[in-house]
């Protein structure tokens, strides 16, 4: 009876323990997988960044809110020539796209200032901020609007949108 007793008991400790362990990992993940992708951009490792950043995805995202951004802006424009500056405007974002998607973009992200003027480490100023159980948000710590869209797939994390806090 007694050997009952136990068995059950290091049953329900050995599923409590599992249990733990497994929402131990869902809060402390984002927080690995930003550590990573810092140490990824510092680097400039793309093999690394490619295992934490969903491209092709975030390459689209960006590219649809920027595309927008400049259509609001075309329609809010009085003046002709301004008009015309907005449209020659659309014409560089892939080009802009394909600077932010470099470590010295990421590194730039929240900072106000250009790809390539800002010293690969500061990404160290990067915070996480968790917005679910299969969602965070990763931004600089001067900028909370502009940032990175993390998202849950499977046990890993990937970078899956940028946010540039377009308003």
């Amino acid at each position: 009876m007694w050997y009952l007793l136990r068995m059950k008991a290091r049953l329900i400790l050995a599923g409590i323990l599992v249990v733990a362990l497994g929402a131990g990992y869902l809060v402390v993940s984002p927080f690995l997988t930003l550590r990573n992708l810092v140490a990824a951009v510092e680097r400039q490792d793309a093999q690394a960044l490619e295992r934490y950043v969903d491209f092709p995805r975030v390459r689209e995202g960006l590219k649809a809110d920027l595309n927008a951004k400049i259509l609001q802006d075309l329609r809010q424009q009085q003046d002709p020539f301004a008009a015309l500056g907005t449209l020659l405007a659309a014409g560089l974002v892939n080009a802009l796209v394909d600077a932010l998607l470099t470590p010295e973009g990421l590194a730039a992200l929240g900072t106000g200032q250009e790809p390539g003027e800002v010293p690969l480490e500061e990404v160290r100023n990067w915070r996480l901020r968790l917005q679910g159980l299969d969602r965070a948000f990763i931004h600089h710590k001067d900028e909370p609007n502009a940032g990175l869209v993390l998202e849950r797939q499977g046990l890993r994390w990937r970078v899956v949108a940028m946010k540039l806090g377009l308003n």
